[in-house]
């Protein structure tokens, strides 16, 4: 009686590679993008714990933003995509910005990113 065969052809391995590579590269392109995120994510969270930056103006946090990035060596946000809105209980925090990326030819991978976070009046 005959045994048929079982294993990994060479086509099916080739294609397993060539997949895996596609997302390890996908990877390696996005994961910059999102470290760059979660570090502003964290500077607009410390600007909200901050009280020398309590009740200051939009330039006041603008320019502690500024500082922030330059030290996280974050080149993709301005100081300019920071927005403030007085609220009742205090403010809210917002910055917006796009980046695009080159992926693969003429695909670019584009990406829109927006984080809010509330000072409260103390």
């Amino acid at each position: 009686m005959k045994r048929k065969q079982l294993g990994l052809t060479f086509g099916g391995l080739l294609f397993f590679l060539i997949l895996l590579g596609f997302f390890g590269y996908t990877a390696a392109r996005l994961l910059p993008v999102y470290l760059d995120y979660w570090a502003v994510k964290k500077a607009l969270v410390d600007m909200a714990n901050d009280p020398q930056l309590e009740g200051g103006s939009l330039s006041a946090y603008r320019d502690a933003f500024a500082k922030r990035l330059y030290v996280s060596n974050i080149t993709d946000v301005e100081r300019k995509d920071l927005e403030m809105e007085r609220v009742k209980d205090g403010v809210v925090l917002r910055a917006a910005w796009t980046v695009r990326k080159p992926f693969i030819g003429p695909v670019n991978l584009c990406l829109d990113f927006k984080i809010d976070s509330e000072v409260p009046r103390r």
